[in-house]
């Protein structure tokens, strides 16, 4: 183990899986400051992990104020690019698609001379610009800081995001090491441990369960028998059940959106319990005093899995070990 702690930088912290991650490997030898400002989330970090230092707004960071961190971690907000969502991309509410961290910054600026809120001058995926900034910033200080974002798979801004990270991402799906259907890029300096199928099936983490389901909206094909009212857009929201023993990716919303089916294919609802444990969270994790169970589904939604981000985390500390013998032997060259 090193013997100082590791500095940590997490942006959009949100329930701070990062932390459950790094003390099931037993590295508890951190400090660690969370950019969160879901009061929620921050009161189920602060719950589990007191010691967590709160550093609020993302777009009101200083990189000189962190310059010494030796691991920035995130997951950038997603919804805008996520094919589940509005497939807008990165951009104003305006509707000017931003490429780059020059036309961001260039916002930002006007942003700050209006009264504007931020959600109601950008879509929310504009924030992986700050997570950009902040990186470049603390580069500037530490040209080898670890890194590692997490991000939806969408082809145009997967292209976007690896061309200014400069890494190919680590396309992983959750699938491998739980029960959830969950695809999702990685891009990271860190060294990857090798993934392999752990075979974990929704009925070993629901009890009863047999398959994953869902409703998702479409419109009448020609041989459907619908016999329900159809949406103002059209659509009806048949059930769907997957045949993989897995369940479908849960996305960010204050209901639940997950569902099962048992042996007879009867429907139930998943519970944040299970929400908990198909993302790889000890189960009663976000059941603190105070917290509902519509927050609960919605943080769960955001957070990360667990057990995919242990296989990263896990080469930290040798990855530091190493860059420090090579500070240390060459501090006066």
């Amino acid at each position: 183990m090193m013997k100082r702690p590791i500095r940590i930088l997490s942006l959009f912290d949100g329930i701070s899986c990062v932390q459950i991650a790094l003390h099931a490997l037993g590295i508890k030898n951190y400090i660690i400051y969370a950019a969160e400002i879901n009061g929620k989330s921050i009161r189920v970090t602060q719950h589990h992990f007191p010691n967590t230092i709160q550093v609020g707004d993302v777009t009101k960071l200083n990189p000189y104020d962190f310059r010494d961190i030796d691991l920035i971690v995130g997951g950038s907000p997603c919804q805008s690019m996520s094919g589940m969502g509005l497939k807008r991309g990165i951009t104003t509410k305006s509707g000017k698609i931003i490429h780059s961290l020059t036309q961001y910054m260039e916002h930002k600026e006007i942003w700050l001379k209006s009264e504007e809120s931020y959600d109601t001058y950008f879509n929310e995926s504009a924030l992986y610009w700050e997570w950009i900034r902040l990186l470049r910033g603390i580069q500037k200080y530490n040209p080898d800081v670890l890194y590692l974002l997490e991000n939806v798979r969408a082809k145009y801004w997967e292209a976007i995001i690896t061309l200014t990270m400069g890494v190919e991402p680590h396309q992983i799906n959750s699938s491998l090491v739980s029960a959830q259907n969950r695809e999702r890029n990685y891009w990271t300096n860190i060294p990857l441990s090798e993934i392999t199928d752990q075979h974990i099936y929704i009925g070993q983490v629901i009890p009863g369960a047999v398959n994953g389901a869902g409703f998702r909206g479409r419109k009448p094909r020609k041989n459907d028998v619908v016999d329900v009212p159809l949406s103002k857009k059209g659509y009806f929201y048949p059930i769907t059940i997957r045949n993989d023993g897995k369940s479908n990716c849960l996305v960010t919303c204050q209901r639940p959106t997950g569902f099962y089916v048992d042996v007879v294919n009867n429907v139930y609802p998943i519970t944040p319990e299970d929400a908990e444990a198909l993302q790889t969270l000890p189960r009663g994790y976000t059941g603190i005093p105070g917290i509902s169970k519509s927050a609960r589904f919605e943080m769960i939604g955001n957070a990360w899995t667990v057990e995919v981000i242990k296989y990263f985390l896990e080469n930290v500390p040798a990855a530091l070990k190493r860059s420090e013998k090579y500070m240390t032997k060459n501090k006066n060259v």
